[in-house]
């Protein structure tokens, strides 16, 4: 294997590398502690090597991001499938959603105070927009009218559980049982 073919290799690698020591960091310190000097010094590469993989910090919070959403929406799929359209997997998916945000503490930290930035918040914007759009068939079997208001509401009171369970640390069972009833459920 010549000497590019084996960087080549490693690149994905040392891409996940750097992503989760962002995550360690912001878990650790918010976004305010995240520098490129100490993402590269936690992930154990050198500082040229992280611009190999990002621009700058705004990307790499931007990739950080989607690569939550990615957990996000796999970790929705596989709790909805075969699941009907409606409020058990609408449910379903929140309760995934919920959870996901909970394991990945540093980066759910992350997307909160980022939502400022302005150099990330159109892709961080539609990526939410996408989860919300996700919901309408559910809305519609439902009987909801308004389903994109809805859809924008309701993404909106998940997030706000989710802010909720991030500062207490823990799912709380109450806000769940409460989301679940609003869904009708």
């Amino acid at each position: 294997m010549t000497d590019h073919e084996q960087r080549t290799s490693k690149a994905p690698r040392t891409r996940e590398a750097l992503l989760d020591a962002g995550a360690a960091l912001a878990e650790e310190h918010g976004l305010s502690g995240i520098s490129v000097n100490m993402v590269v010094a936690r992930a154990g590469v050198a500082k040229g090597t992280f611009y190999v993989h990002f621009k700058g910090r705004s990307s790499f919070v931007d990739a950080m991001h989607a690569r939550f959403h990615a957990r996000v929406e796999a970790a929705m799929t596989e709790a909805v499938a075969g699941l009907q359209p409606g409020a058990e997997r609408l449910f379903g998916a929140a309760e995934a959603y919920l959870d996901v945000c909970l394991q990945n503490r540093g980066v759910k930290a992350l997307s909160i105070e980022s939502r400022s930035d302005p150099a990330s918040q159109a892709s961080m914007a539609a990526r939410r927009e996408r989860l919300a759009e996700g919901t309408i068939a559910d809305l519609q079997a439902i009987g909801w009218d308004d389903v994109e208001a809805a859809a924008e509401l309701l993404a909106a009171v998940i997030r706000e559980v989710s802010a909720l369970e991030f500062d207490a640390g823990h799912p709380l069972p109450a806000s769940r049982r409460t989301l679940k009833r609003f869904l009708g459920t």
